[in-house]
């Protein structure tokens, strides 16, 4: 008997054997009911070994030595404590002490997730309780870290095959929770901030949101302090000038991000932290974010990387070849004839800032401003003046370095050459013609917006207030109190990661509306490496740009996900294909060290990446907006889905690689004119986000989006599932609506049940109908994992509920069963009749039935609520009935 449980939250199995036998010592025999229960579980669940149930002895997993070995595939149900629960009337086994953290060992995988449920998280008030999640190697050092002040999902990838602790630290409050090792999954991450910290240096602060720019941060050491975990102490403004290297910002006292940590905590018998300052300086940066976040109720601080890869300077750049894969010269020789004298277009690029003075960026550099809080350069956003000064690239120069040229990479200004250097342009070190370089389109302006710079050693990069810059871009107020003098036509953001930012999305909603068209790099994470998708790319509003190399190919470090719409040239600096004596890479305008190794001379160099990719389609957009001034972004969708923008280079229609296709420059002049001209009428359509869903292995559920494209005068007549005969519409119902008008467009939730299902790969289509009889389908794939049933959990408490005449329910028996999984409970001489079983965890020891986060439901109906009853009398044989978790 399959059914569904309250707790759909992750996969898995739970089992009830009931057997009911005639025979009774006492009473009538007939009607005496006797039977034995027994509990086994999925082998992929497991229990904290330390959870607030009394019936459970807590055995502390804080320690190395203690920390509990778990599957590298497992889902652990779990209980944490900031403070202690000061229930001493119910017993709570941490009634008078706090159960802060819960660790874990395991062999992880690359590319396997770990993802992290607050059960007890509330929408209305999301600071209430606070869990965070930190992987540490078995050194006892910081790997990676998710630590989200006011997110109901916490989550990692590992980046390196090995064995690692896992720890689950309750930053504030109480709550059950889940732990969830699985394969990565394709539909994209919930809300979660993860920062590797191998690949962060200690000056790497990045992603300040404009909405916090007046308050006064307070910080105080983490993991001290009452139960709601005020802030007190000493009191910092993150605008004011501080010297990161100097360990201007506090370290923690307490907890993962300490230095103490693990040898107070874990038990190990030395830190890194005690001989590697550099490593203490990402702690106390790590820390510094984790407490400016919590003490500004925002998501001040946010990672961000740009995806970019350097390649040797070329010897000889006469030859663009990414010109020539997009039809470059055709473009521009139609323009010439059937559209002469059209505007100067602005392309906006948020990026590090530029080399103001290389002849490929001074003639068209019309507006700049700096976007990195003063905190960071001691310049504030809004005191920068719009010039070309407050955008200059801060990059440094390190007297007597051996490898000076590594040591910068003026990202921003070979992303804006690429877009907008002009045909002409004074001579660069006397050797190289700046006539030689051209951008995809040379006759645009460029605003420059500098979100951060570069910082030795090893150049790394600090970002600043995304969501201002794309406000301020798009003539909208914004953080720094200044409005643009003229909107850009486009936006490029050549950076992202795998986290969302509400700040910047609703940023992005909000110039989207204002007709901004805006594109950015997909990312360089290979197609199989880490399929996540990556943010500013796939929010709905934004056009995500994937990599190619010379043989319009996709790129072999371009990312692959269902969000990446079309493809341009990013280059592949490993080979000269060509043969012109240069890598294969894409040529842009830099700066290099100058022969007295104090500054910086004009300069080219070829680079590889997404964020070279995204800017030939920003020009291409821009220069279609320049011929048709009315184009907007919902119009541009609907022709470069119509494949009339781009090449198809890979599966027919749309693919994760590839989007839609290579872009075209020729067909995008073309499409701009005939919009321009009226020939090219469009019906009105709607569009599905995203293209294609993978649940993988571990999620329940996804949502999607039906979005209007062109003011269509129809509505969604149906949504429904189109899937084989195995999958049900108890296994897969139809989607329900989350936030839908009255035409149906909205948002809406898939819900996968696998219980019932036999391990393998399934598929099948969400389908919707318009009511003008337009049919289009999303598909969704996910996979069901062997089980065998020797897992444990959590005692088991139990239930066992007759049905009266007047459809009440009585309890006849209450126990639990303290095994868990494993164990059983006997029950004799209850009266024949209908009967419920009700059965769940309590993790938290609140008395509740079924809580979120708990194992549990009824027999024989499945969800907790149920009142299908089960038909007891005394007779002979036994009665098996299976009931598998979802």
């Amino acid at each position: 008997m399959s059914v569904k449980l309250l707790d759909k939250a992750i996969f898995g199995a739970v089992f009830l054997l009931l057997a009911a036998c005639g025979g009774s010592s006492s009473g009538d025999a007939s009607n005496a009911v006797s039977f034995r229960l027994s509990v086994i579980a999925d082998e992929i669940f497991d229990a904290d070994s330390d959870i607030n149930d009394p019936n459970q002895p807590a055995i502390s997993n804080n320690t190395t030595s203690r920390a509990q070995l778990i599957a590298p595939d497992a889902e652990i149900r779990g209980f944490v404590a900031q403070t202690s629960t000061g229930d001493a009337s119910s017993n709570d086994n941490f009634a008078f002490s706090n159960d802060p953290f819960d660790t874990f060992r395991t062999t992880l995988t690359q590319g396997q997730q770990i993802a992290l449920q607050l059960f007890d998280y509330d929408p209305a008030n999301p600071r209430a309780v606070d869990l965070d999640l930190y992987i540490l190697d078995t050194n006892g050092t910081l790997v990676s870290v998710s630590f989200e002040f006011d997110a109901e999902v916490e989550r990692v990838t590992v980046n390196e095959t090995g064995t690692y602790f896992i720890v689950v630290e309750a930053f504030r409050g109480q709550s059950n929770y889940s732990l969830v090792i699985g394969d990565a999954s394709q539909t994209g991450p919930l809300a979660s901030n993860q920062v590797n910290i191998a690949a962060m240096a200690a000056q790497q602060v990045t992603g300040m949101t404009g909405r916090a720019q007046t308050v006064s941060k307070v910080l105080r050491p983490m993991g001290a302090g009452a139960p709601v975990h005020p802030l007190g102490g000493e009191q910092v403004s993150i605008y004011a000038p501080m010297e990161v290297t100097d360990l201007a910002l506090p370290m923690a006292s307490k907890g993962p991000l300490s230095s103490v940590f693990p040898t107070q905590t874990l038990g190990m018998a030395a830190s890194r932290a005690d001989h590697d300052t550099e490593y203490r300086h990402k702690l106390a940066l790590l820390h510094h974010t984790k407490m400016t976040n919590t003490a500004a109720n925002d998501h001040v601080i946010r990672p961000y990387h740009y995806p970019r890869l350097m390649a040797a300077p070329p010897t000889d750049p006469d030859l663009q070849w990414n010109l020539t894969a997009v039809d470059w010269e055709a473009a521009l020789d139609t323009v010439d004839i059937a559209a002469p004298g059209i505007g100067r277009p602005l392309i906006a690029v948020l990026d590090s800032g530029v080399f103001a003075s290389h002849p490929k960026i001074a003639p068209v550099l019309v507006d700049a401003r700096d976007f990195v809080p003063a905190f960071l350069d001691g310049d504030a956003i809004a005191a920068a003046q719009s010039g070309a000064a407050s955008a200059e690239a801060n990059e440094e120069v390190v007297i007597n370095d051996p490898n000076p040229d590594e040591c910068f990479e003026f990202h921003g200004t070979h992303v804006s050459s690429i877009a907008v250097a002009p045909r002409d342009g004074g001579s660069v070190n006397g050797v190289i013609d700046g006539d030689t370089m051209e951008g995809v389109l040379p006759f645009a302006d460029l605003m420059m917006l500098k979100l951060g710079y570069n910082r030795s050693p090893n150049c790394q990069l600090i970002v600043g207030d995304i969501a201002g810059a794309i406000r301020y871009a798009a003539g909208l107020s914004n953080s720094s109190g200044v409005l643009a003098p003229r909107r850009a036509d486009v936006i490029n953001l050549s950076f992202g990661g795998t986290e969302v930012d509400a700040a910047v999305e609703a940023a992005i909603e909000a110039a989207t509306a204002e007709g901004v068209i805006i594109v950015a790099s997909a990312g360089n994470s290979g197609a199989g490496i880490n399929p996540l998708p990556e943010y500013p790319a796939s929010y709905p509003d934004v056009f995500a740009v994937a990599a190619t190399n010379i043989n319009d190919q996709r790129a072999f470090y371009s990312s692959s996900y269902p969000q990446v719409e079309i493809a341009a040239p990013g280059g592949d600096a490993r080979f000269d294909q060509n043969t012109d004596g240069n890598s294969d890479g894409i040529m842009g305008s830099m700066a290099s060290v100058n022969g007295t190794s104090t500054g910086f001379e004009a300069d080219y160099a070829l680079y590889q990446g997404s964020s070279m990719a995204a800017p030939h389609v920003a020009a291409g957009f821009a220069l279609m907006k320049a011929i048709d001034p009315t184009l907007d972004p919902g119009t541009l969708r609907r022709v470069l889905e119509d494949g009339l923008l781009t090449e198809d280079i890979a599966a027919p229609g749309r693919d994760e690689e590839t989007g839609f296709g290579l872009m075209s420059l020729k067909k995008m002049v073309d499409t701009a004119i005939s919009l321009r001209d009226g020939t090219l009428i469009l019906a009105p359509d709607f569009r599905l986000e995203p293209t294609a869903m993978d649940l993988g292995r571990g999620l329940f559920e996804a949502t999607f989006s039906i979005r209007r494209s062109g003011g269509p005068d129809f509505s969604i007549a149906s949504v429904s599932v189109v899937s084989s005969p195995a999958l049900t519409p108890e296994v897969l119902p139809d989607p329900e609506p989350v936030n839908v008008d009255a035409d149906g467009y909205g948002t809406y939730r898939l819900v996968v049940f696998r219980g019932g299902l036999t391990p393998g790969d399934y598929g099948f289509e969400v389908r919707v109908a318009a009511s003008n009889g337009l049919l289009k389908s999303i598909p969704v794939s996910f996979s069901v994992v062997e089980r065998n049933g020797n897992a444990a959990t959590a005692p088991v408490h139990v239930l066992v509920q007759r049905r009266t005449a007047n459809a009440n329910f009585i309890t006849e028996l209450s126990s639990t069963i303290e095994l868990g999984a494993g164990g059983s409970l006997s029950g004799s001489n209850l009266p024949a009749g209908d009967y419920r079983i009700i059965f769940s965890t309590d993790l938290d020891n609140d008395g509740e039935t079924c809580d979120p986060g708990e194992l549990g439901g009824t027999l024989p109906g499945g969800l907790c609520e149920s009142t299908d009853v089960l038909s007891l009398s005394g007779r002979q044989g036994t009665t098996e009935l299976v009931l598998e978790r979802q």
